[in-house]
């Protein structure tokens, strides 16, 4: 008797603890869900942040296009209607010394100089008042001279390879413009191995590279990301950076794959410029239906979840970058 009642209560204290976990995972998620819903720009643009953010993703679509030699007319009209929304925010222009809402105005103002330069003419959806107000607010706070796209040589950029960390670092920038040559198993080895040396919670190293070679591939990948049109020509080899969730065994963790993979990336990244293969991050915040369709493509455990896409190749003798103004640190350095 005495053993039915220990296996019953053993039974009833599992039956509790699964019932626990289940209970606290889901209100770990619901409070993720509120909090993004809250503070996300997805939902509302009300706050001075959620305003800049908007302000970022709209001009960072600029400056990629802006890239072009063979600019085209009115390229990005969406993007240039949206900004002119956010420019003209008494908020977004009272707060003109922010580095990044100094160059949505600098950005806007170059977009438009480069079509006059073209002689082509856009009044119809940024018109010269417009460009005169941005640079009015400009004007009225900074006068130096600005560009939002660096003109490189292949020499020039990877100059600063063997200095200290410091100038390497500044030295990193993302590339889109490849020769199409792919680079040899041995020498992306070796750029794995330096990348491995990121560290990860409980050294548990979750992370997964992945290499896309095939073209047909490569190009629907990318069509789905979405970020790189435009670009794809000349990708011949894709790397798919991956973090496995089998490797988290607690509620806290359900979030870590994300932070793992984020550290793993940027080692990546740094890997590849040491090694001077042109690489860009393609970010991959997808929906399920997205990852639906990549499935088709390319076939990834079940239990992985992308973290990038990073498109890499051979830099052309001469190329340009984006600015990608950073932020000045009294933005995001804070004490408490």
């Amino acid at each position: 008797m005495n053993k039915i009642k220990d296996l019953a209560r053993l039974y009833y204290i599992k039956l509790f603890h699964y019932i626990k976990i289940r209970v606290d995972f889901i209100i770990n998620y619901v409070i993720d869900y509120k909090l993004y819903k809250k503070h996300s720009i997805v939902f509302h643009k009300t706050s001075l942040k959620n305003k800049e953010a908007d302000l970022i993703l709209n001009y960072h679509s600029l400056e990629k296009g802006m890239l072009f030699k063979d600019m085209k007319k009115g390229f990005a009209t969406n993007r240039i209607n949206n900004l002119h929304k956010v420019l003209k925010d008494p908020e977004i222009i009272n707060n003109i010394s922010r580095s990044q809402i100094k160059v949505g105005y600098q950005i806007m103002c170059q977009y438009y100089e480069l079509h006059q330069e073209k002689g082509y003419d856009i009044e119809e959806f940024f018109n010269h008042e417009q460009y005169r107000f941005y640079k009015l607010v400009i004007d009225s706070n900074d006068q130096t001279c600005f560009n939002g796209i660096i003109n490189w040589t292949k020499e020039g950029f990877f100059k600063e390879n063997n200095k200290e960390f410091k100038k390497f670092a500044h030295s990193r920038k993302s590339v889109r413009e490849f020769t199409g040559r792919k680079f040899t198993h041995d020498i992306l080895s070796k750029v794995i191995e330096l990348a491995n040396t990121a560290p990860s919670v409980c050294n548990r190293q979750a992370s997964n590279v992945y290499l896309l070679e095939d073209k047909t591939k490569i190009d629907k990948t990318l069509k789905i990301q979405g970020g790189f049109t435009g670009y794809s020509e000349n990708v011949s080899q894709l790397l798919i950076l991956t973090n496995d969730r089998k490797y988290y065994y607690t509620i806290g963790e359900r979030n870590q794959l994300y932070i793992d993979g984020g550290v793993y990336l940027m080692n990546l990244l740094y890997a590849l410029h040491y090694y001077e293969i042109g690489n860009c991050p393609a970010n991959w915040g997808k929906t399920y239906k997205d990852e639906e369709k990549l499935s088709e493509i390319i076939d990834l455990p079940e239990s992985e979840k992308i973290i990038c896409f990073i498109p890499i190749g051979d830099l052309k003798n001469n190329f340009r970058t984006t600015l990608s103004q950073r932020r000045v640190i009294s933005e995001n350095f804070i004490k408490l």
